[in-house]
């Protein structure tokens, strides 16, 4: 039997956000790691790869050869549709000076 889903426009809108901007570098005030919530594996709807062990944390299953909007989650302060759970956060590096971004998320 075929799944259907259904989203509204502003959810598909920040899906195509997600694709069109992964080539893009990640903002260089990204700080943080990924907290394995999982939130952002549902977005607009569960990804098939989610899996979540017996403490509820989620993990990839195809985590080595994720999309690169899977990767860069959050890329910017701006792409982050997820802020209440997400463990990435983003500082203004003129405040601070440039230093290195966050690495790749670990949770998928």
């Amino acid at each position: 039997m075929p799944v259907s889903f259904t989203y509204s426009a502003r959810e598909l809108a920040n899906k195509l956000k997600r694709f069109s901007t992964s080539a893009l570098p990640i903002d260089a005030g990204r700080r943080g790691s990924c907290n394995r919530c999982g939130e952002c594996c549902k977005l607009p709807f569960p990804c098939p790869f989610l899996r979540y062990d017996a403490d509820g944390l989620s993990s990839c299953a195809v985590y080595h050869a994720r999309p690169p909007s899977c990767r860069k989650y959050p890329r910017t302060v701006h792409e982050n549709v997820t802020p209440e759970t997400c463990g990435y956060y983003f500082v203004d590096v003129k405040d601070i000076g440039i230093g290195p971004a966050a690495t790749e998320q670990a949770g998928g």
